[in-house]
């Protein structure tokens, strides 16, 4: 399926995931609407891929206003791809501050996104949301307790709407990465670079590019053809606590 002229909304792009993606989609010739917290970040992107912005907080209360006041409610494809994590220690010391952003940014935002675009999807014949969960949906980890409960809250979410949605031409995936360097490990130690560089070492970690490129063969296939879910991880790792590390 040919993604020229495609509308297709990205959250969270102005940086690892999103912005690979939107990098990758404008190669394809999509048309695309991008939404993220750092204006500088968004207008660099603008400018290699000819995207229009809209630089804001998707847990703002007035996020969704925005948006549909900014550009409408109709978009050929969604990628809910905007999700942080926050911390690394056990829950019962944890802030609780952080479980709550997570909750708004990884679950919520996302619900009442899908929530306002879907009916419009559905009016008009069709349409592709894909949701960016990871294999801390799959499998739970010591120290990650609520941001394996967001991703596995986004897996279910996901599943449930694939079967609702079933027969009205309406494909709804989701890629689940494993180990993917990008500012994810730098923001969830709260901007501690060198806690950030000690998750990749001694490995080869996925590059946001790798999932920029999965997730366009997930959208560029036939109308017919629903990949539903593509868990991918690096080589070096097994699972989310199973990690090969070369020591020299």
């Amino acid at each position: 399926m040919t993604l020229l002229g495609k509308k297709i909304l990205i959250t969270g792009a102005s940086s690892g995931i999103g912005e690979a993606l939107a990098l990758a989609l404008a190669q394809k010739g999509a048309s695309l609407f991008l939404v993220a917290r750092r204006a500088d970040r968004l207008k660099e992107l603008a400018e290699k891929t000819s995207a229009d912005i809209l630089p804001i907080d998707i847990s703002e209360a007035g996020f969704l206003s925005a948006l549909e006041k900014k550009w409408g409610l109709h978009f050929d494809v969604l990628i809910n791809n905007a999700g942080l994590a926050l911390g690394r220690g056990p829950y019962a010391t944890s802030e609780m501050s952080d479980s709550e952003r997570m909750l708004q940014v990884n679950v919520e935002a996302a619900f009442r996104l899908t929530h306002a675009l879907l009916p419009k999807m559905l009016e008009l014949g069709g349409g592709d949301i894909l949701n960016l969960c990871s294999v801390a949906g799959h499998w739970t980890y010591p120290g990650g307790a609520i941001y394996c409960a967001t991703k596995h809250a986004l897996w279910a979410f996901t599943k449930a709407l694939r079967e609702e949605t079933c027969g009205k031409n309406l494909r709804v995936m989701q890629i689940s990465p494993g180990m993917v360097e990008s500012e994810f490990s730098e923001v969830r130690f709260k901007g501690d670079k060198d806690k950030a560089r000690e998750v990749y070492q001694g490995m080869t970690p996925l590059a946001p590019s790798d999932i920029a490129r999965m997730i366009v063969f997930m959208l560029e296939q036939p109308r017919h053809v629903c990949i539903d879910e593509l868990i991918t991880m690096p080589t070096d790792q097994g699972s989310p606590t199973t990690v090969s590390r070369r020591t020299t």
